[in-house]
């Protein structure tokens, strides 16, 4: 189904191609995220409409925010969001974003699209 399927990761101003992401380096990333810190994953075709993943810490010590953006019709997108203080639960999505192309289940996340109106 994604035969061709390609992956980019920045953080922080770094950019990884597809070869150089592996379980580790999100692991890493994701557990040392710190205040202004990001981590992006952006597949090269949509993943189940999905345009891209992203993490960031936020002021509050200890709690992380992830993000999705869904594409909806031929310009229009949906925007979600999720704040945790468990960066395992975020280690698993972006792990199954990355590796079974699947998205987190949504229907707790925050839909934030109006955020970008």
């Amino acid at each position: 189904m994604y035969s061709t399927l390609r992956y980019t990761l920045e953080s922080n101003g770094t950019t990884y191609k597809n070869d150089s992401i592996n379980a580790s380096l999100l692991v890493e990333l994701i557990t040392n995220l710190e205040l202004q810190d990001y981590v992006v994953l952006a597949p090269s075709e949509l993943v189940e409409g999905s345009m891209y993943m992203q993490a960031a810490a936020l002021e509050e010590p200890g709690q992380m925010v992830t993000e999705i953006r869904l594409q909806e019709g031929e310009d229009g997108f949906r925007h979600y969001s999720y704040s945790t203080a468990d960066p395992t639960a975020i280690i698993q999505w972006f792990l199954d974003y990355w590796g079974k192309q699947q998205l987190p289940q949504l229907e707790s996340w925050q839909d934030i699209t109006h955020e970008f109106d």
